[in-house]
């Protein structure tokens, strides 16, 4: 299944995507050990396509259709 993201961004905590349906999704940084030990420039170097979020330099991917509505 793919997911129309309009956005993607990091913060400090979150991993946050925006759907072209306007719903705000996340998943937490600390959930992932590569994520969560990386520097704050690390984080920002991720691509994205279609199905999710790819840090090659951290070997991780977060796959759209997982993340966790906001509540």
């Amino acid at each position: 299944m793919t997911m129309n993201v309009n956005k993607v961004w990091v913060d400090n905590e979150y991993v946050h995507i925006l759907t072209d349906g306007g719903q705000e999704l996340r998943e937490r940084i600390a959930d992932y050990p590569r994520l969560r030990q990386a520097s704050a420039e690390a984080l920002q170097d991720y691509e994205t396509d279609r199905y999710g979020i790819s840090w090659r330099k951290l070997d991780e991917d977060l796959c759209f259709e997982y993340f966790v509505p906001i509540s």
